[in-house]
């Protein structure tokens, strides 16, 4: 059987990480990225189970999409997708893991 995050988990979790990039939007760029870290971490830490890959992938993907439209917002300029590339590589969000391995439970005695 395998798991995976239930949909409605996930756009609630995306709707919260959107809704605090838009009141944190005029904070530095280094205090959102250590907080969107923490928030990024602790969503794998819940939800990183054996199966859930693709859940996982799919939010660090939205993550990084609505951190890029409210960091857009700042400016009459926005924020172009070379320099969004940029700033993540100089301040990447953490890559999905699975941290709750199904695989692991069974082997126990």
């Amino acid at each position: 059987m395998k798991r995976k995050t239930a949909t409605n988990r996930l756009s609630r979790a995306l709707k919260r990480v959107a809704q605090w990039c838009r009141l944190n939007r005029h904070q530095p760029i280094q205090e959102q990225h250590r907080c969107l870290t923490q928030k990024v971490r602790g969503h794998y830490s819940y939800y990183g189970i054996t199966g859930n890959w693709a859940a996982l992938t799919a939010f660090a993907r939205e993550v990084e999409n609505r951190w890029h439209k409210w960091l857009s917002r700042r400016s009459q300029k926005g924020l172009t997708p070379e320099r969004l590339w940029q700033l993540l590589k100089q301040f990447p969000l953490p890559a999905p893991r699975i941290v709750h391995s199904v695989y692991r439970l069974a082997a126990k005695p």
